[in-house]
């Protein structure tokens, strides 16, 4: 969200001045509009980012510590990274606040340059706050340093850029989205739930790319844990939009193969499709994307470092869910099985799932809900079947937000979701 300027003439700052003591707001007004800082941080915690958004909106300071950590926090959830970095910049100026915050704030900082492409400026900043000046705990730490370990070897590297000579209209092969990484033609899986774009060992190497060695300890869908390194791709083409230094994490191919011998090639992730502007997908079917974006008023689509998210309601109760065009089916997770436990209990059945991901297969418990109807944005969907995850799939109970994800059994019953990444909105229609 970009700050709006406000312009006043002299004659209406006069009477401004004239009946200031008449139109003063009381105190409590005053409390009620003051942002502290105790309120940011449990809201961006929380990840938050719509309340928080207009929170801001109404409170009268622009300048306290609160109101620039508000900033920084907004300004990162709604893709504005520079703006943000900004924000957080002043914010750690001001002096007198705690080393907790100033630690969040370079973490906020970090997650930026990485959407920026300014790997050398993060690099800077994770070195300071891995310096041991802050207590920061074992994951916290751990996240930090493969953060670092991107950064540090990417330095010397351009940040990715985009250009599109018209609209494209791509036919989906099998759900995957047809790419030319150099002047190799390919088809890879198209997953705004990755953070960045992957590639098997193998097919780096096919491609002929330069494996970058990082040692990235990489997050997975199960409790085993797998390392990758980085390759850089000079230019890649999707339709008629050509990527520049597009940034692949490069995984043993055995973390990429999972029974029955299906294998996943690569992944163009977020980083990529956030560069589009806005992506039109008909189900599994076609990606479109406009020559001009257009302008969206939803403001219902934030982003948690690279992850996308967005309110939802399952029958009236609140959810924030992760917007994942990589997932065939939608889930629910435990933070909110655990909230409405008695009610869920009573109205599913128990089952498991095999679930995959980089690192292999594991079987999860879940309820079945038979029947779910869930509020996006201004429409409603009704599933016939709805997992509803019992136990956490998170390493750290503190990173424990988010409520579900959303997949292909949402998209695919309307003709088309849009997401659009300038304004921030998602529509189903």
């Amino acid at each position: 969200m970009r700050r709006a300027l406000r312009l006043l003439t002299l004659a209406v700052l006069a009477a401004a001045i004239s009946c200031s003591r008449q139109n003063a707001p009381a105190p409590a007004e005053q409390a009620a509009t003051r942002l502290t800082l105790d309120e940011v941080w449990s809201l961006r915690q929380a990840r938050d980012f719509f309340t928080l958004r207009d929170r801001l909106t109404i409170a009268r300071d622009t300048t306290s510590a609160a109101a620039l950590y508000a900033r920084g926090v907004v300004e990162h959830g709604m893709n504005h990274p520079a703006e943000s970095n900004d924000a957080l910049a002043r914010l750690r100026r001001t002096g007198g606040i705690s080393d907790s915050l100033v630690a969040d704030a370079w973490e906020l900082t970090m997650s930026n340059d990485l959407r920026l492409g300014a790997y050398a400026h993060g690099a800077a900043i994770a070195d300071s706050l891995l310096s041991g000046r802050f207590a920061l705990d074992s994951l916290r730490e751990l996240d930090a340093r493969n953060t670092q370990r991107i950064f540090h070897a990417l330095a010397g590297i351009p940040p990715t850029t985009a250009t599109s000579s018209g609209a494209s209209l791509v036919t989906l092969v099998g759900g995957d989205i047809p790419v030319h990484v150099g002047d190799s033609a390919r088809a890879y899986g198209f997953d705004t739930g990755a953070n960045l774009s992957v590639l098997m060992r193998s097919e780096a190497a096919a491609l002929g790319l330069r494996v970058i060695p990082a040692g990235i300890d990489v997050g997975s869908s199960t409790a085993h844990r797998v390392t990758a390194d980085l390759a850089v791709a000079p230019r890649l083409r999707i339709g008629r939009m050509e990527f520049h230094d597009v940034v692949f994490l490069v995984m043993d191919d055995a973390m990429l193969t999972f029974p029955g011998g299906f294998r996943i090639p690569g992944i163009i992730g977020f980083p990529v499709i956030e560069r589009m502007g806005e992506i039109r997908l008909t189900g599994r079917k076609s990606l479109a994307v406009p020559a001009t974006i257009p302008v969206r008023t939803q403001g219902n689509l934030a982003l948690d470092e690279l992850t996308l998210l967005t309110p939802v309601k399952w029958e009236g109760r609140p959810l924030l869910c992760r917007l994942d065009t990589g997932a065939g089916s939608s889930e629910v997770y435990d933070r909110f099985y655990r909230k409405y436990r008695p009610l869920i209990d009573s109205t599913t059945t128990t089952a498991q799932r095999r679930i995959g991901g980089a690192g292999g297969i594991q079987l999860l418990p879940v309820r079945v809900a038979p029947r779910a109807q869930l509020a996006v944005g201004d429409t409603t969907v009704t599933l016939t079947s709805l997992d509803v995850v019992t136990i956490s799939l998170v390493r750290d109970e503190k990173e424990n937000y988010l409520d579900c994800n959303l997949g292909h059994d949402v998209f695919d019953q309307f003709a088309e979701l849009v997401v659009n990444f300038r304004d921030m909105a998602v529509l189903l229609q």
